[in-house]
């Protein structure tokens, strides 16, 4: 009778503490206004990873990419479509996430800079000889523009996060718009 009860107790206690779940669809990811499905699921897989990593910040579990992706395809919602889908309806066709959050990043080519340094000196000895030292050094970076946008609705389509970030960065990594991404992280609503 007592392990029956303890038992019973541990059940409870279980279900007590279970997290609610986030589905992080693959983001709208466009490059100079070409659409990137490839870098759009690069976005989510970042997202759920970056979510495991630090789970101690978190209130929520996320869910499976792939399992999302397909559950969408089975469902008729594509990046394309995805736009004629309230968030109840993607909510339902994933299964029963608490949380669906959707994001886009447009990225524009601004231009490039360029800096050049150089040095000289000259060395001479007695007015015999001169010796002449000199280097110059160049270098061209592009610059592109990043606005993020991330939403985040309940499953019965409540917003609880909307906000976009733009900010002009050097394109020295291909990964570069992960800054931002962290900065939105910081502030969705299951964030410790």
């Amino acid at each position: 009778m007592n392990k029956l009860v303890l038992l019973i107790a541990l059940l409870i206690s279980t279900l007590g503490v279970s997290q609610e779940t986030v589905a992080i669809l693959p983001f709208s990811f466009t490059d100079d206004g070409h659409l990137s499905i490839s870098k759009g699921k690069e976005v989510q897989h970042f997202l759920i990873d970056y979510i495991h990593k630090k789970a101690k910040h978190f209130n929520v579990t996320t869910l499976n990419g792939r399992d999302i992706t397909v559950a969408l395809n089975k469902a008729g919602i594509t990046p394309d479509t995805i736009d004629n889908f309230t968030t109840s309806e993607i909510a339902e066709a994933i299964g029963g996430a608490d949380y669906i959050l959707m994001g886009s990043v447009d990225r524009s080519f601004e231009g490039t800079s360029s800096l050049e340094t150089g040095f000289g000196s000259i060395n001479e000895k007695n007015w015999q000889k001169t010796n002449v030292y000199g280097s110059n050094v160049s270098s061209t970076t592009k610059k592109y523009n990043a606005n993020i946008s991330i939403s985040i609705f309940r499953s019965s389509g409540k917003v609880v996060y909307e906000k976009s970030k733009g900010n002009i960065f050097i394109d020295t990594t291909p990964d570069s718009w992960k800054n931002s991404v962290i900065w939105h992280v910081r502030h969705f609503p299951f964030y410790e």
